[in-house]
């Protein structure tokens, strides 16, 4: 039957994928999955190592499973923080056998073959792999999402940008994009399964390019070659978006007309320290850009206060942006220092944790005031309604999606059951509205 394993996922869209190759290679590996960890003989930790309390989570979570170590069990610890650490993590007195980078998951086929005290490291970031042969089961993209109809796909890896402030480059390597055709045979794959939402990731998705295609191709092929019934994408970098492709969402209706757009900071001296290659004026023009041309679209995007060197004026001109800018959602962090980065080597981080969550409390309530502010216009108005799963509060509501993204919870009408409804679209009316969902009644 093979030896039972367990695997733990933190952090992104992208770490969610990651574990789905780790699964599918464990499963082709004389591994079983179990429940929980008391039941394994390997336990798997997929880290994230955006932040410092990321970090921190990591080291608590490995401390408490230490007596399952002492018990004979064997930890491999995953992700980014695994490749920023690497060694480091071995020689430390945390529970830990194998460390295991973004780019080296292939290992996780022999580990059943390593001996309980073998340690080893395998952490080398590589220019080619997209694990592109390994499509994960829709039952796995199903454990991620349950009773959901939708999934991630990755089709890009590593990023070339080398913001300062910014480990990726560092701990999933250089770009390079998974090929089209393995990607189309994923997405349809899953629409077979009805799945009818995919989200296509990468670290800088726009700038995906496989033999000539690049993301609006993929897109266009995608639309062509599947059933999907949504696609969205995420996320992309403001300084090459393609003008193509917000043409294409203007007039494709199964294009999801949602868009991520990290403007990190609102003063261009502060974006020039963090290495972001656009201007404040670029970025609100390519925001006005989607509004002109994209009906009811819905823009996010990631903001860090607190950027070493940030005054009170700077801070005021983030403030500024995200007033014209009106975003429907944020991101929204205080900047903390990375390993590796080049903002940690060439900046001090001269800013205190009193000052930085001050801004921060400042930026949410003022976000979260334009975010309740923009779904109010939807209240007393009709929309064509994606029925995607059942909420996780009420299992008598259900939860569906706008085409721009926006999450709408809707209780089951009266003589209809959720498998009647589920992946279909439906028009129903709003009749109240918060800062992050909106509720209605089907009509």
């Amino acid at each position: 039957m093979g030896l039972p394993y367990y695997l733990e996922t933190y952090g992104c869209q992208m770490n969610e994928y990651d574990s789905l190759i780790a699964h599918t290679i464990l499963q082709n590996s004389q591994y079983y999955q179990v429940n929980t960890p008391e039941e394994a003989k390997l336990i798997l930790i997929n880290t994230c190592s955006v932040r410092e309390n990321a970090h921190q989570k990591i080291y608590n979570r490995l401390k408490s499973i230490a007596h399952l170590h002492r018990n004979g069990a064997r930890i491999a610890v995953m992700g980014c923080m695994a490749q920023s650490l690497g060694e480091e993590l071995l020689k430390s007195d945390l529970p830990v056998n194998f460390i295991i980078g973004p780019d080296e998951l292939r290992n996780l086929g022999v580990l059943n073959n390593s001996n309980n005290g073998d340690k080893q490291v395998f952490v080398k970031n590589s220019k080619t792999e997209t694990y592109d042969d390994i499509i994960p089961s829709i039952d796995l993209h199903s454990g991620f999402h349950k009773e959901s109809l939708s999934a991630n796909v990755a089709i890009q890896r590593g990023c070339d940008k080398f913001c300062t402030f910014c480990v990726v480059p560092f701990t999933r390597g250089r770009e390079r994009s998974r090929p089209v055709q393995s990607i189309i045979n994923e997405v349809r794959a899953l629409s077979e399964c009805g799945i009818k939402t995919v989200v296509l990731l990468g670290q800088n998705v726009n700038s995906y390019m496989h033999e000539g295609s690049g993301l609006t191709d993929l897109i266009e092929a995608i639309l062509n070659d599947t059933d999907i019934s949504r696609i969205y994408y995420t996320s992309p970098n403001p300084q090459d978006f393609p003008e193509k492709l917000i043409e294409m969402t203007a007039r494709e209706k199964r294009i999801g007309s949602q868009v991520h757009i990290p403007l990190q900071a609102g003063d261009n001296e502060v974006l020039k320290r963090m290495r972001r290659d656009y201007t404040r004026e670029e970025f609100i023009r390519l925001v006005q850009n989607f509004k002109d041309k994209v009906e009811d679209v819905s823009i996010s995007t990631d903001l860090i206060v607190g950027f070493p060197g940030e005054t009170d004026a700077q801070f005021r001109k983030t403030l500024d942006a995200v007033e014209i800018c009106q975003f429907d959602f944020a991101y929204m962090f205080a900047y903390s220092e990375r390993e590796h980065t080049s903002a940690q080597k060439i900046y001090p981080d001269d800013i205190s944790a009193f000052e930085k969550q001050q801004r921060l409390d400042i930026l949410i309530k003022m976000q979260l005031n334009i975010a309740d502010q923009k779904n109010q216009k939807y209240v007393n108005q009709v929309h064509d309604i994606l029925i995607e799963g059942i909420s996780k509060k009420n299992k008598l509501e259900l939860t569906g999606s706008l085409r721009n993204s926006k999450k709408v919870i809707l209780p089951i009408p009266e003589g209809q059951t959720i498998s009647s409804l589920l992946g279909k679209e439906v028009k129903a009316h709003i009749n109240s509205a918060g800062s992050q969902t909106l509720k209605g009644i089907i009509v």
